[in-house]
């Protein structure tokens, strides 16, 4: 009983904003529902209406290739900065440092995120731009190129979310008993065998984490595309989010929209479960 007690601020809470809202839009994507018109029961209608829309689908295939380029990018940076400050930890002032560098951009929001962006890829002046130049390698024009833009999105959000998963990895390697190191070193054990053998088996949890978080991060993309690209060139960058926005805010069709972000949160927990299953995480849920 008494915990019970404790819980229901909590539940309160989670109740009201997470799981109120989320019932509700179900309900409302079995609507056709207009703020002046009033409301009309379709059933699945706009589910099925959705699946018909070359449009929904394209938003659907450009969020998958999102989270295909993003979810892996996040990972294996935070990863690397988090071996890289772990190795580092002898030297406090240089770790504190670029402990500091890597995660500065998660602190930012993310219209700063994509403003800074739009200046690095800038065709003219970018900081990108002008590197590649002074390398001799003809620079494409990254937001308005269909080829381009979504990966350069994905790499701008990778920058930004990469530093807060490096800090769950640091916090995971410090936590592996030094001891298996120095035993599986006087063993004869190299470098790639501690990685694979000894580091990447005891991060599990943190992967497992980071994978969701990023994975649910990738789907709900959102602020950085509007501010990039507003979905273009065309429509090679409008991902799940941006359709469900202008569905609501700009046509009104506000079932539709709901049934699309019902879609959009049932593919997030595929993705996750998936990526989940290929990397071995089972046994972590249990």
């Amino acid at each position: 009983m008494e915990g019970i007690i404790f819980a229901f601020p909590y539940l309160l809470v989670w109740g009201t904003f997470v799981l109120w809202p989320l019932g509700y839009g179900v309900y409302l994507s079995l609507f056709d529902w207009h703020p002046i018109r009033g409301s009309k029961f379709v059933g699945f209608a706009n589910y099925i209406a959705l699946f018909q829309d070359v449009r929904f689908l394209n938003a659907l295939s450009n969020s998958f290739r999102f989270a295909v380029i993003v979810v892996p990018l996040v990972l294996i940076v935070a990863f690397l900065f988090a071996l890289l400050l772990w190795g580092w930890k002898g030297n406090r002032r240089l770790s504190s440092f670029a402990q500091a560098v890597f995660f500065f951009p998660y602190l930012l929001t993310v219209s700063v995120i994509a403003i800074t962006w739009r200046w690095f890829l800038d065709p003219d002046f970018g900081l990108v731009t002008i590197a590649l130049k002074y390398l001799r390698i003809q620079a494409p024009t990254f937001l308005t190129d269909p080829f381009w833009a979504l990966p350069a999105i994905a790499l701008a959000t990778a920058w930004w979310l990469s530093g807060y998963r490096m800090v769950v990895f640091q916090a995971a390697l410090s936590d592996i008993p030094q001891e298996l190191f120095e035993a599986a070193i006087l063993d004869g054990a190299r470098l790639n065998q501690l990685l694979f053998h000894i580091i990447l088996p005891l991060l599990k949890p943190a992967i497992l984490f980071s994978l969701v978080l990023t994975t649910i991060s990738a789907f709900r993309t959102f602020g950085q595309v509007l501010m990039m690209t507003e979905g273009g060139p065309g429509r090679a960058t409008e991902v799940l989010a941006l359709y469900v926005y202008w569905n609501a805010f700009e046509y009104f069709r506000i079932g539709k929209a709901a049934a699309a972000g019902v879609v959009m949160l049932f593919f997030t927990l595929l993705l996750t479960l998936l990526g989940m299953k290929i990397l071995g995480l089972k046994s972590e849920l249990y």
